[in-house]
């Protein structure tokens, strides 16, 4: 047989149901008011992306290679820049990107 739940229960269910959502609403707070990265920060980091990416491929590209692939991906981001990155990322996870030793490496410092 089980018995009624008692009013300490419920508040104790109660209470860590609210200590959860606070801490998620927290991150998300924090994530929001973290400062964002430059624009130079975000050609930095996708010059860096198209590097590592090449490098996969190719453990030794060649120089001109790099400079034309990053050239198509920095014509394929347009005038405005790399917009999605300025908006979304914020300067701790472009330091880690940066720093990263592979493209695997890379992606796991974004969200």
């Amino acid at each position: 047989m089980t018995r009624p739940a008692t009013r300490v229960d419920v508040l104790a269910t109660l209470a860590i149901v609210l200590l959860v959502i606070g801490v998620l609403a927290g991150r998300a707070a924090l994530r929001r008011a973290a400062p964002r990265p430059s624009a130079e920060a975000c050609a930095a980091l996708l010059d860096r992306y198209v590097e590592l990416v090449l490098r996969a491929a190719n453990p030794a590209p060649a120089a001109s290679e790099v400079a034309a692939r990053t050239a198509m991906a920095r014509q394929a981001t347009g005038q405005r820049g790399f917009v999605r990155c300025e908006a979304d990322l914020t300067q701790a996870e472009v330091a880690c990107a940066l720093q990263a030793g592979t493209a695997d490496d890379l992606e796991r410092c974004l969200p």
